[in-house]
């Protein structure tokens, strides 16, 4: 009963604000996905990402070590997707991005958070940095195709990743008064991430849906 309840803990205020989202379509309340979606990865995400990055307690080995792993479980996840996808001769375009690059922020941040306090979400941002470096290169290429890969150059979250990743080598620090107003401005990211999950969910269509779960089940 003791884990029954600490996972109740864990998992309950993601499912808690997914549902808020998802509920607040339903009762027919405007949510404009666009505004919400574009605020939270062009301003919240990104000042997420970075102040973690720069206030990070992890250890420079530690750090390395989940970086690397990172790499090598993508690049395992990316040859298994793409030979899923071809095997079951769907359109790679449609299918292998979403398939490759899993909900590390909506979910996984949030999980680790409540999970593994401060530490796991240090973690967690890492991990989810190396993905939006990823999927803003390899995942645009994956979806539009040859020249592509300039338009990372105009994503905040990649540039987040990559500034943040330079404090942190360099040791350099943020004044307080940035430092709040980033943190702040970053405790927006998982709140509004996952009310806009349950948001995605109560809009789906219900056509294709046994297709999607079973590559989710694979």
């Amino acid at each position: 009963m003791p884990l029954i309840l600490t996972v109740l803990e864990i998992v309950a205020p993601v499912f808690l604000l997914a549902a808020i989202g998802f509920a607040w379509v339903k009762l027919g309340f405007e949510y404009r996905l666009e505004f919400i979606t574009r605020l939270s990865m062009t301003l919240a995400v990104p000042c997420l990402i970075f102040t973690a990055l720069v206030n990070t307690t992890l250890d420079p080995a530690a750090l390395t070590t989940i970086t690397l792993a990172s790499l090598a479980a993508y690049f395992v996840v990316t040859l298994a997707t793409l030979v899923l996808v071809w095997t079951m001769g769907l359109e790679t375009r449609t299918f292998a991005a979403p398939l490759i690059f899993g909900n590390t922020g909506n979910l996984g941040l949030p999980l680790a958070l409540f999970a593994f306090g401060n530490v796991g979400l240090e973690y967690a941002v890492v991990v989810f940095a190396v993905m939006a470096v990823i999927s803003f290169t390899f995942g645009i290429w994956l979806v539009a195709g040859a020249g592509s890969f300039g338009k990372v150059f105009k994503e905040p979250l990649a540039w987040a990743t990559l500034l943040g990743g330079l404090f942190l080598w360099q040791g350099w620090s943020l004044p307080t008064f940035a430092d709040n107003t980033l943190s702040l401005i970053g405790q927006m990211a998982i709140p509004l991430m996952l009310i806009t999950l349950g948001v995605a969910v109560a809009r789906m269509s219900p056509a294709g849906v046994v297709q999607v779960v079973v590559l989710c089940v694979v």
